[in-house]
């Protein structure tokens, strides 16, 4: 290696060094990426306290992570080098077999986690004279574990959701889902967790069956969609999975309608209360289908409370305790329901017990996703 050659390198290497420092310093940190769907890590400036424990290099770190200088790039680019290598995973994603779905990795909770989150879920039946129902969203992961990668390890294998059956006590009933979103091909986006509007219906369906408004999961004359057709209004939808893996060569996914705006009888009306008073909403938000965060078209997205007036159902008064997998669902137990309230226990600290007084509900259905239950923060709201 001659003279100029090292000096080339070593002058490379403090511009690259040095350069992405100099850059991470001048560019204005961003609050949210669009890209990813969430927010990002702030710089937090040092205490004794900090520096002592090694909590302030833990939240630096996160910080350089995330407002790293053309992080987006960065991810794609590391993504193609993973995939060149022959590796099937980038950034806690997992490359499908078929080159075009994506699996986030499920870390499933422990033994005396579960049973502490069940407890909640009992607790809320124990404290309730109303009908409680639990059903758990499989993983993707689960669903289509023939697309998986050989071998890889952080899956959703179906014992969550079977231990957490089995934790049910005698006030919950549970329903499970399992056997009708692996009969649906469609059920879940390529690119992102969530299910699709058929994967959807499908658990709408089952949910029905369990909280005993019609005979059998395909007996839905007496809803009247049976017959409707799949609406499409997006051919580019790129989900949250996707954002994280930086597996630019997936092409987009689609999203679907079945229940029209207003319901199939035109007289469905929605309430949001995002600060706590009610604002008039509607079942879809066409304008999020120009935005990243598409999968908000359902709804318009994360919201403390919605309640949905149908007149023109024979069921009664529903209360979801839900998280976003419910945004998609909800055209259609707005069919079955004359009110149905989407409680998000996220943004939301009203007594539930209270919130099933004063509003004269019938029926409370639980409902998450097996990945969010399993680590959400907000389920001790339910004893409450």
């Amino acid at each position: 290696m001659d003279k100029k050659y090292s000096i080339f390198i070593t002058v490379l290497f403090c511009l690259f060094t040095f350069g992405f420092g100099a850059a991470l310093i001048l560019t204005p940190s961003r609050d949210f990426s669009q890209q990813e769907n969430r927010f990002l890590a702030q710089f937090k400036a040092p205490t004794a306290d900090t520096l002592r424990s090694g909590k302030f290099m833990e939240s630096f770190e996160k910080y350089v992570s995330d407002q790293f200088p053309l992080r987006d790039q960065w991810i794609q680019l590391k993504a193609y080098s993973e995939k060149a290598l022959g590796k099937q995973e980038n950034n806690k994603v997992y490359f499908g077999t078929d080159g075009q779905t994506l699996f986030a990795q499920f870390t499933p909770p422990t033994d005396q986690e579960l049973s502490q989150r069940v407890g909640f879920v009992n607790k809320l039946g124990e404290n309730l004279d109303v009908p409680v129902y639990f059903s758990l969203v499989p993983d993707k992961s689960w669903a289509w574990a023939s697309l998986l990668p050989a071998n890889a390890p952080k899956v959703d294998d179906g014992s969550t959701i079977s231990r957490a059956e089995a934790l049910c006590g005698g006030s919950v009933t549970y329903i499970d889902l399992r056997t009708m979103l692996t009969e649906e091909q469609d059920a879940f986006y390529r690119t992102d967790h969530h299910w699709t509007t058929m994967g959807a219906l499908k658990a709408g369906q089952a949910l029905l069956e369990g909280m005993g408004l019609v005979q059998q999961a395909g007996d839905l004359k007496v809803l009247g969609y049976q017959s409707l057709p799949y609406t499409q209004v997006s051919d580019s939808f790129y989900g949250t999975t996707y954002s994280s893996s930086g597996a630019a060569w997936v092409r987009p996914d689609e999203i679907y309608t079945v229940i029209p705006e207003g319901g199939t009888k035109g007289n469905i009306t929605v309430d949001r209360y995002p600060e706590g008073t009610a604002i008039p909403g509607g079942l879809y938000y066409p304008e999020k289908l120009e935005v990243k965060d598409k999968y908000a078209y359902f709804l318009g997205g994360n919201q403390p409370l919605c309640v949905i007036k149908n007149p023109d159902a024979q069921g009664g008064r529903l209360l979801v305790v839900r998280d976003s997998y419910s945004d998609s669902l909800a055209p259609f137990l707005a069919e079955a329901f004359q009110e149905v309230h989407l409680f998000d226990l996220r943004y939301n600290n009203m007594s539930l017990t209270q919130y099933v007084a004063d509003n004269g509900i019938d029926q409370v259905l639980v409902l998450y996703s097996v990945a969010n239950f399993s680590t959400d923060i907000n389920l001790f709201k339910l004893d409450h």
